[in-house]
């Protein structure tokens, strides 16, 4: 082919041979560039749709298997919660329910002093304790567990620095406060002995720059019998008086009448402690 190329061209007249030589370039070409660009889209698309499908394919089966992990890890911590509260019940007294010898245990197994930490008591109070004054269900426990995230006493160390009061806003702290009172009732009383109010109030309001703790407190130990026991509208007024009232009380107003007899009687404690100075 190459020497019978070669005759040819030899033979030919130049502008013979030119003409021959851009028709035979363009009939190469043409089919040449042709079936490039045909192919060369297909194989792109192609190449960018197999990732999206698998990508797809992948991202469903994770839900899938996520879903299944997440339902068999919902029942193990409902076991685990579940026998973490028998742990601490007395059976014999009322196995649905944790008195305050368990949740001193509870409290001893995560290192938390329940007569000296108020997180103690914010505990209880996420808990959702609230059906009977000392003590918290199985279905409260159940209910503020799963809430909370918690079926080991592990977690339960792990959510002590949430405990702190300081987190908590002024609605959220009143909440509290008032649950203070009606968890450390005694089975179906109203009312409070003053010396646990007074350990009560050191513990809750500790910290908090209540100008009236320490003088109320005094107040209350050195009254008498006639103040010896608190009721939830005196302890929940307190609180009221003590965020309003300045620490001399100059500006209350007992005959306006607004608080119990119990606020009247500190106030006029507190104006004869000031004039004996």
């Amino acid at each position: 082919k190459t020497s019978s190329t070669h005759d040819l061209t030899s033979i030919i007249p130049p502008k013979k041979k030119k003409a021959v030589a851009k028709k035979g370039t363009k009939a190469k070409a043409k089919p040449a560039k042709a079936p490039t660009k045909k192919k060369a889209a297909p194989r792109k698309k192609a190449a960018k749709a197999s990732p999206t499908k698998e990508e797809k394919m992948w991202g469903s089966g994770k839900k899938k298997k996520s879903a299944g992990s997440s339902s068999e890890a919902g029942a193990g911590d409902a076991a685990a919660r579940t026998a973490l509260f028998n742990k601490y019940v007395n059976a014999e007294e009322d196995p649905f329910s944790m008195d305050m010898e368990g949740i001193a245990a509870l409290c001893d197994d995560i290192d938390l002093d329940p007569t000296a930490d108020v997180r103690a008591m914010v505990l209880m109070w996420k808990l959702g304790a609230s059906a009977k004054p000392g003590e918290i269900s199985s279905s409260e426990w159940n209910k503020g567990c799963e809430s909370l995230g918690l079926s080991s006493v592990d977690d339960f160390k792990r959510l002590l620095p949430g405990l702190d009061t300081g987190f908590l806003d002024p609605s959220d702290f009143r909440k509290f406060y008032k649950f203070v009172f009606q968890f450390s009732r005694e089975g179906t009383n109203k009312t409070i002995e003053k010396d646990m109010v007074v350990a009560l109030l050191q513990l809750v309001l500790a910290g908090r720059n209540n100008v009236h703790l320490n003088s109320f407190c005094e107040f209350l130990e050195s009254s008498g019998d006639e103040n010896n026991r608190i009721s939830l509208d005196s302890w929940s007024s307190f609180l009221d008086f003590s965020m309003q009232t300045s620490e001399s009380c100059e500006e209350y107003d007992m005959d306006e009448g607004a608080w119990p007899v119990l606020i009247d009687e500190y106030v006029e404690w507190v104006q004869k402690k000031s004039k004996k100075k």
